[in-house]
């Protein structure tokens, strides 16, 4: 007799520029896994059917994504007849926390969908998250399955996120962590961030297109301030967003994969082959694995400093009781990993980055003036909160004709 296969899903949560497409891709090369990247994503909105989720042309800056035989999307796209009715509005964001520690109703059934259709083709779910990290107690809650916390070394993921907006005028990584701690502020393990170091939570409704589009750009213009604190700011929104969604993937999650160690490291590599041989009785291959650096430098910036001032609040949330309260509200079943060891293991991160960043050859300098620059170039018309009102009143309009236009391929 054979044992029937583990068809329980695997889930792995990470940020974006983590190294999480790569990990994607080595999990993606196993025939017994069914592999969805980044199915919370909101692009799936504009597909109405079968074939009319085409992809963009590859960006036009490095990646670091040409390893993909296949598009990203490729087994969604398989997919997409099946889970399409079940497909939810605004999911990047939408209680990217889940009050109370549940997944609404909408988001369960079409991760629901998507795991039963690798199920009914006798191929294990798996899903490659970026947006999932303050979601992980209640997708244990409701999916069981195993769950992977991935990380990546957080000043060298900070020059990645912001290496896409000079080399290719991209705002989305910079302003990733702003969308995070802001839309879902008032949640208690983002209200642990001191108020003089908030951002506006602001309005995400469901049916409110326009309103969620203007939300979206108002944060971007946040995040485009030409002033010389601007990038000092963008760094500590960058760290709290590390540390807190990192921490509640950490607390909940079966494994704790650090991709820089994997490279770095022989033996911390095969103990990560071990443990997914053991757990889920795949053999992962890493021997393609490449590490991209990304250490910047900005004048008027101590990121050590900052560093500092973002682990004093978060021990101080841990010794008053304020940190572990939040962590419980995030799923109905006990953390796996203790608290203390998990933010200590994230602590532990940071020094080492610095320490890196230290001792990096290649570190790249940029000016107050050169930001000003930046900033300058790329700033986008509705920055302009005026022009930000008329374009939010006229997108109802606009938006069918620009959709229609990128459907047509007259846009990209």
């Amino acid at each position: 007799m054979t044992a029937a296969p583990d068809l329980s899903p695997i889930f792995v949560h990470a940020a974006p520029r983590s190294g999480s497409t790569y990990f994607f891709n080595v999990l993606r090369r196993h025939a017994s896994l069914m592999c969805f990247e980044e199915p919370l994503s909101d692009i799936f909105g504009y597909w109405e059917k079968k074939g009319t989720g085409r992809f963009k042309e590859r960006l036009k800056w490095d990646t670091n994504h040409q390893f993909l035989e296949r598009d990203d999307f490729a087994e969604i796209i398989e997919a997409w007849d099946t889970v399409m009715p079940f497909y939810p509005p605004c999911l990047p964001y939408r209680n990217y926390l889940p009050p109370g520690g549940v997944l609404s109703a909408d988001l369960r059934a079409y991760l629901a969908a998507l795991i039963e259709y690798a199920q009914s083709r006798g191929k294990r779910p798996t899903l490659c998250e970026v947006y999932s990290r303050g979601r992980v107690g209640a997708l244990r809650d409701v999916f069981g399955g195993f769950h992977v916390a991935q990380y990546r070394d957080p000043l060298s993921q900070f020059g990645s996120f912001f290496r896409t907006l000079p080399d290719a005028g991209e705002w989305h990584f910079l302003v990733f962590p702003l969308m995070e701690l802001g839309l879902n502020g008032d949640h208690p393990l983002y209200s642990i961030i001191p108020e003089a170091w908030r951002l506006p939570v602001l309005p995400w409704p469901d049916n409110d297109k326009a309103q969620r589009w203007a939300t979206a750009a108002r944060y971007k213009a946040i995040a485009a301030a030409p002033r010389s604190d601007a990038i000092e700011k963008l760094f500590r929104w960058h760290l709290f967003s590390w540390l807190l969604s990192n921490l509640a993937a950490v607390s909940y999650s079966d494994f704790i994969l650090d991709i820089d160690k994997a490279h770095d490291e022989a033996s911390y590599r095969q103990s990560v082959v071990d443990a997914f041989r053991s757990s889920c009785g795949i053999v992962l291959d890493f021997s393609d694995l490449t590490k991209f650096s990304r250490y910047y430098e900005f004048e008027g910036v101590d990121m050590a400093a900052v560093c500092d001032q973002v682990e004093t609040v978060i021990r101080r949330a841990l010794q008053d009781g304020r940190l572990e309260r939040a962590a419980l509200t995030l799923g109905s079943r006990p953390p796996t990993v203790h608290l203390q060891k998990a933010v200590e293991m994230l602590f532990a991160k940071i020094r080492d980055s610095l320490s890196t960043m230290a001792a990096s050859t290649d570190r790249r300098y940029v000016t107050t003036e050169d930001w000003r620059i930046i900033a300058g170039k790329h700033r986008l018309i509705w920055f302009n909160p005026l022009v930000r009102e008329v374009a939010q009143r006229a997108h109802p309009f606009v938006s069918p004709i620009l959709r229609a236009a990128r459907r047509a391929g007259l846009l990209h």
